[in-house]
């Protein structure tokens, strides 16, 4: 792939994610964009794909227009391998956290690194919580990744 359609693609998936993430903040008021972007730059060393998983990690989950984003949308813009890596990161409605969420998360080789981000970047935040939503966070992320 060249530089420039590197680039574009890059530039795909960050202006998906702004679209999918508009007015959303996180736990302390930070625009959610700001997460997405600090995991994509964590694993982007690890290559393109990594990067763009990063940047949509979240958009299946918390983007309730499914005309902005959906399985279709990712697989055309950006392949199946960046698609399916997305989804094992998408944790459906009343599944259970540790015995189907984490596993599928794990069995795919990007989304994985991808999980390790994102719980690094979300552990490094905790300590601006309060001590009840940080005690919550805390110990789902000790049994995470």
């Amino acid at each position: 792939m060249s530089q420039n359609m590197d680039g574009n693609l890059r530039i795909a998936a960050l202006e998906l994610a702004q679209k999918a993430h508009a007015g959303q903040v996180d736990k302390l008021g930070v625009p959610y964009i700001e997460h997405v972007r600090a995991v994509a730059a964590a694993v982007a060393h690890l290559g393109l794909k990594f990067e763009i998983v990063g940047l949509l990690h979240d958009s299946l989950e918390d983007c309730a227009d499914r005309s902005l984003v959906s399985m279709e949308i990712l697989t055309e813009r950006f392949g199946p391998e960046i698609a399916d890596a997305v989804a094992a990161m998408t944790k459906q409605p009343l599944e259970d956290y540790e015995t189907q969420y984490l596993p599928r998360v794990m069995s795919n080789p990007i989304a994985a690194k991808v999980k390790h981000a994102d719980v690094a970047h979300n552990r490094s935040r905790l300590h601006l919580l309060d001590k009840a939503t940080r005690d919550r966070l805390e110990a789902k992320y000790s049994r995470n990744v």
